[in-house]
C-alpha cells in the first residue's frame, strides 16, 4: 500500500480515499470493491444558481477543438452546471507538474484531465474521488465500457476516473513510398524486422534517404514489452496488492527494442527525433516526404485527414512556415508494428478525475459533466470529431460511427485503432501502473536518446534506466513523492 501525500489538508477524507487505494489490482464490477467515500450525487438538487467548475487538460490539434465545442454544448444544454475548460501547458507532463504544485494550497481543478500514467499517484494522492462511489450513488454499472480500460483504472474493483478518452499507438506509412519502391501499398509493416526489410528497399529505390522517422519516447518501448507480455515492473506489472519496489524490463526483449534502434540509425534507416514538449519533427518529416514510416497515437487520424485536407491550423507547427506539398502524400494507417506481430498496445490516452477539495455542489457538477460525457451522442461525437476510441463500447455499434469508420480517411484509421483497442490488448495486462510513471518515462526517454543520438550501447543506457527507476520507486514508496 502507497502511503498518501503528506501536504493533504483535509485528513478524514485522505483517511477513507487511503483505504480505498490499498492495493492495486485491476477489475471492474465483478471484484469485491472497498469501503468508498461518499460521492455527493444530489447536491445540485439544493442550488439556486448555476454551479461553476473548472476542467484542467492537456489535449492539442483537432481534439482540442472538439473539446472545447462539447465543453460549450453541455453548458448550452442545461442551466445548474458551468464548466470552464482551461488548457494547461504544452504536455501532459507539465499539466502534472502544474497540479501537484497546487495540491499544498488545494487550488485545484475541479475536473483533471490527466494522462493514464498519472493513475496511480492520483489514487494515492489523496486529492482526487473515486467516480465508483457515484456510479454507485446513482445506481450505474461501469459494465458497458471498454474492460481493458476499466481493468486498468481500476482499483480492487473500483473504478477512479469518471470516464476516460482512449488510444493507441498506430504505424502511419506513404502508400506512395512502397509503391515506388517496388512493395505492396496495402501490406504496412507487422514487425521490426518488416520495418527493417521495407525501409532498405525505400532507400535502395532512392525514394527516402532515412524512410522511418521515430520520436525516441517512452511509449515506444513500452507498447513493444508490453505486446510482448514483458512487464516493465514487479508487482504484477504495478497491479498488485503490495509495493512496486523495481523495474523488470532489463530483459534480452528490451535489448531487442533497443538494438533495433541502435542499428536502424547506424546503418541511415532511422532518424531519431528528440521527444521535447511542442515537437513535430516527425510529422513534418512525413508531410515532407523525407520520410516513409512511423508511428503516432491514433488521436492524430482526425488532425492528419484536417491537414491533409489543407486546414494546416490544426497541425501546430507542421506545414507553419514551410512548404509542404500534400499531393504526393497517400497516408496509409495500420496496427502498431510490434517485436513479433502487429496490433500489441497498450491502455493509452487520459481519464477525467473528480477532485476532492471541491464542495459537493462542485463534485456532484462534475458527475453531471462525465454523466453527459459517458452518453452515446456525445461518445460519438468525441470519437468521430476529436479522434479518441470511445470509453463506451455501445458507441462501436451506432449508425453515424459506422458510416464515419467506411466514409471517411480518419474514420478507417480509427477503426484500426478500436480494433486493435478491444480486440488485440490483454485486458488483464493493459501496460503497467507506476507511482513515479514521469520518473520512469524520463528515465526511458533518456536512454533512447543515449543510445539514438549520443552512441550509447543499448546494455549500458538500460541498465541507467533500470537503476533511475529503481531509484525513483524508493523514494516514491519511503518518502512519499
Amino acid at each position: 500500500m502507497h502511503r498518501t501525500r503528506r501536504w493533504l489538508a483535509a485528513p478524514a477524507l485522505s483517511l477513507a480515499l487511503v483505504a480505498a487505494a490499498c492495493g492495486s489490482s485491476g477489475g471492474g464490477d465483478q471484484a469485491e470493491k472497498p469501503e468508498l467515500p461518499p460521492c455527493p450525487v444530489s447536491a445540485l438538487n439544493d442550488t439556486t444558481g448555476p454551479t461553476d467548475i473548472v476542467l484542467w487538460y492537456q489535449i492539442s490539434g483537432k481534439a482540442a477543438q472538439t473539446l472545447q465545442k462539447m465543453v460549450d454544448e453541455y453548458n448550452a444544454s442545461q442551466t445548474k452546471v458551468r464548466v470552464r475548460a482551461e488548457v494547461q501547458g504544452a504536455s501532459y507532463d507539465e499539466l502534472l507538474r502544474k497540479y501537484t504544485q497546487a495540491i499544498p494550497t488545494n487550488n485545484l481543478p475541479n475536473i483533471l484531465v490527466a494522462e493514464e500514467t498519472a493513475t496511480q499517484f492520483l489514487v494515492d494522492s489523496g486529492t482526487v474521488l473515486p467516480a465508483q462511489s457515484c456510479f454507485d450513488a446513482d445506481g450505474l454499472s461501469t459494465s458497458g465500457f471498454v474492460p481493458a480500460a476499466v481493468n486498468y483504472y481500476s482499483v480492487d474493483g473500483a473504478l477512479w476516473p469518471g470516464t476516460a478518452s482512449l488510444s493507441d499507438l498506430l504505424t502511419y506509412y506513404n502508400k506512395n513510398h512502397l509503391r515506388r519502391a517496388g512493395l505492396d501499398p496495402e501490406v504496412a509493416p507487422a514487425t521490426l524486422a518488416d520495418v527493417r526489410q521495407m525501409a532498405e528497399k525505400i532507400k535502395a529505390a532512392g525514394v527516402a534517404e532515412t524512410p522511418v522517422v521515430l520520436k525516441m519516447d517512452s511509449w515506444f518501448v513500452e507498447s513493444q514489452l508490453t505486446g510482448a507480455g514483458q512487464p516493465i515492473v514487479n508487482n504484477e506489472n504495478g497491479f498488485g496488492s503490495g509495493q512496486t519496489t523495481e523495474a523488470t524490463f532489463g530483459t534480452d526483449r528490451t535489448t531487442q527494442i533497443f538494438d533495433w534502434i541502435d542499428g536502424m540509425k547506424k546503418d541511415g534507416l532511422l532518424t531519431a527525433v528528440q521527444a521535447t514538449d511542442g515537437t513535430f519533427d516527425d510529422y513534418l518529416a512525413m508531410a515532407s516526404q523525407k520520410a516513409s514510416i512511423t508511428i503516432e497515437t491514433s488521436t492524430a487520424a482526425t488532425t492528419i485527414e484536417s491537414f491533409l485536407g489543407g486546414d494546416t491550423s490544426v497541425a501546430q507547427g507542421v506545414g507553419t512556415g514551410a512548404n509542404v506539398d500534400t499531393s504526393g502524400l497517400d497516408i496509409g494507417a495500420a496496427p502498431v508494428f510490434g517485436v513479433d506481430a502487429a496490433g500489441k498496445a497498450q491502455i493509452g490516452g487520459n481519464a477525467w478525475w473528480i477532485t476532492s477539495p471541491g464542495t459537493d455542489a462542485q463534485k456532484a457538477a462534475a458527475w453531471d459533466f462525465m454523466k453527459w460525457w459517458n452518453q452515446e451522442p456525445q461518445q460519438v461525437q468525441w470519437h468521430t470529431e476529436g479522434s479518441y476510441l470511445p470509453f463506451l463500447t455501445a458507441t462501436g455499434s451506432n449508425p453515424t460511427v459506422q458510416e464515419f469508420w467506411r466514409s471517411t480517411m480518419s474514420g478507417q484509421f480509427l477503426k484500426i485503432a478500436y480494433d486493435e483497442m478491444t480486440q488485440s490488448i490483454d485486458p488483464n495486462f493493459p501496460g503497467p501502473r507506476i507511482g513515479p510513471f514521469d520518473k520512469f518515462r524520463l528515465s526511458m526517454r533518456n536512454a533512447m536518446a543515449a543510445v539514438a543520438f549520443q552512441g550509447t550501447p543499448p546494455v549500458s543506457a538500460i541498465n541507467q534506466a533500470v537503476e533511475e527507476t529503481n531509484a525513483a520507486l524508493t523514494q516514491y514508496n519511503e518518502s512519499n513523492f
